[in-house]
């Protein structure tokens, strides 16, 4: 009776000592999952051949994340990087609505010059989680697809210079929905983009 009173105590320590370590990862979880940049956080709203220039908006708050920038495109959640450049310090705080221009990431002159696609990655090079993308080889009237229903990716067939023209208000998931619909681009670069809310 005593061996059970003590098996008995014994497993109720470690049921508590479980609870408290399974409450503490939830909690470390919770903070990772709301401080860091997702799929689909970003969406690319303009490109600009004429100036070797390209615009994108984010849907969420950074809150300390490094982003980069690459011309691969994903084919799914992992993808090779190759070559990348990483965007300048005060990108780590830009807050929901920022556009982000090539001169945000640390490039040269010689830098993602006519590209025909482009990646907003997290992460590392060696293990990057595509944010968003802008594909300029895809077909003419392809629609925009979500790599595993996640990453934005923008296909607008080929084209040197366009921007979207759509509303830049909503919920994340109805402005995502419109940047992806090619029939809300413009072919020119002209008109100046106003603030996403």
């Amino acid at each position: 009776s005593s061996e059970f009173v003590d098996s008995f105590h014994r497993a109720s320590v470690s049921l508590a000592m479980l609870k408290s370590a399974l409450l503490s990862c939830l909690a470390v979880l919770a903070v990772r999952l709301t401080a860091a940049l997702a799929p689909g956080d970003c969406a690319f709203v303009g490109i600009y051949g004429d100036q070797d220039d390209f615009a994108l908006v984010l849907m969420e708050d950074n809150e300390g994340e490094t982003l980069f920038l690459t011309e691969e495109l994903p084919r799914d959640h992992h993808f090779q990087v190759n070559k990348f450049a990483a965007a300048k310090s005060d990108v780590s705080s830009a807050k929901r609505g920022s556009v982000l221009r090539k001169a945000d990431f640390d490039t040269d002159s010689s830098s993602f010059v006519a590209p025909t696609a482009l990646t907003v990655f997290s992460g590392s090079a060696e293990s990057p989680m595509a944010l968003c993308s802008i594909n300029l080889e895809a077909k003419p009237g392809t629609v925009a697809r979500k790599l595993n229903e996640e990453v934005s990716v923008v296909m607008l067939g080929l084209t040197e210079t366009a921007q979207y023209a759509g509303s830049t208000i909503g919920s994340k998931d109805q402005l995502l929905e419109d940047i992806s619909n090619p029939s809300n681009w413009l072919r020119d670069g002209h008109r100046k983009l106003a603030g996403f809310s």
